[in-house]
């Protein structure tokens, strides 16, 4: 089993997530007793939300390249960074670490080639919505035709992402105005592009296509853990 190292903490909750997801993985291939070999390093969502707030990128790119060198200092095999928008780092990361980092976006673009998805809405942070940076890097990886809300809608799926998931909290109207936006778009499937969004939603919320990043990312992460990439 290879040691997988967590960038976390962007935001805790969907850490635990991640944890959570790895371990199953791992009791599924091994056995109720066992779990994934995993090192997290946390970020201080604190933190990283104020350079989010402030658009520092360059100081929240530090950060998560921080985090990657003391995790290659303790002897990882792997990374991988648990947030959409953090992969923002990524290119940094990959730079400054000789380590393997299992990318986001490769994950979901293998996805979206598998199901032959065109015209995916893409729900996330303002940030993965609204600016060019999540939606070229996919576009590297698949041509389709990525779906946006308009920049209203961005802000309510903003607020509840920022104020509500990622304090653990998941309400029922919430997700109704979610699924109210993806039905306006008449997409061929949603990408929850925040790691947090698949605490309010899911595939048995959709006739379409969902793509939870999350799990995908996820599973992603433990076939390398168990050299099954």
């Amino acid at each position: 089993m290879k040691l997988l190292g967590v960038i976390g903490g962007v935001s805790p909750e969907a850490t635990v997530i991640y944890y959570r997801l790895l371990t199953e993985a791992a009791r599924a291939r091994l056995g109720p007793l066992h779990s994934a070999n995993v090192m997290l390093y946390a970020l201080d969502y604190g933190v990283m939300i104020e350079h989010y707030e402030n658009r520092d990128w360059d100081a929240f790119i530090a950060e998560v390249v921080k985090g990657a060198k003391h995790l290659e200092a303790a002897g990882v095999d792997g990374l991988i960074i648990c947030s959409n928008t953090t992969h923002v780092a990524a290119d940094a990361v990959c730079a400054a670490v000789d380590l393997p980092l299992v990318h986001m976006l490769d994950v979901l673009a293998g996805e979206l080639k598998e199901k032959k998805t065109r015209r995916p809405l893409l729900l996330g942070t303002p940030v993965v919505m609204g600016e060019a940076h999540y939606r070229n890097e996919l576009a590297k990886r698949y041509d389709s035709d990525v779906l946006v809300p308009a920049e209203k809608e961005q802000a309510e799926v903003g607020r509840i992402i920022l104020d509500e998931l990622v304090l653990g909290n998941v309400y029922d109207s919430s997700r109704n105005e979610l699924l109210k936006i993806i039905d306006r778009y008449k997409p061929d499937g949603v990408i929850l592009g925040c790691t947090e969004l698949c605490m309010i939603l899911g595939q048995e919320h959709c006739d379409i296509p969902v793509f939870d990043t999350t799990g995908l990312h996820a599973a992603a992460a433990a076939h390398f853990i168990f050299g099954e990439e």
